[in-house]
């Protein structure tokens, strides 16, 4: 659902932000940091996906169940497991 419009393949990146890397999440967009590990209550991403303010997706919210999850992983530190490592 994101990386059509936030990822480094898109033909236009929406709001500046780039979730496609772990420096693209932590810089977050032109609304400031998507994600704060360990803090969901700080996170954007978060904000947004719950349709909190921002509305991402636009078109329709995510399911409850992916939401939770991606709750979960903030709280745990939002850790990548692109870098190899536990965490940011």
């Amino acid at each position: 659902h994101c990386y059509e419009c936030h990822s480094a393949k898109s033909s236009k990146i929406k709001g500046g932000l780039l979730l496609d890397t772990k420096e693209g999440l932590l810089k977050g967009g032109d609304k400031g940091p998507s994600v704060v590990p360990g803090k969901p209550a700080q996170s954007l991403l978060l904000k947004s996906i719950k349709h909190d303010g921002l509305k991402m997706p636009p078109k329709a919210p995510l399911s409850a169940e992916v939401i939770a999850d991606f709750e979960k992983w903030i709280a745990m530190g939002a850790p990548d497991p692109r870098t190899g490592g536990s965490g940011y």
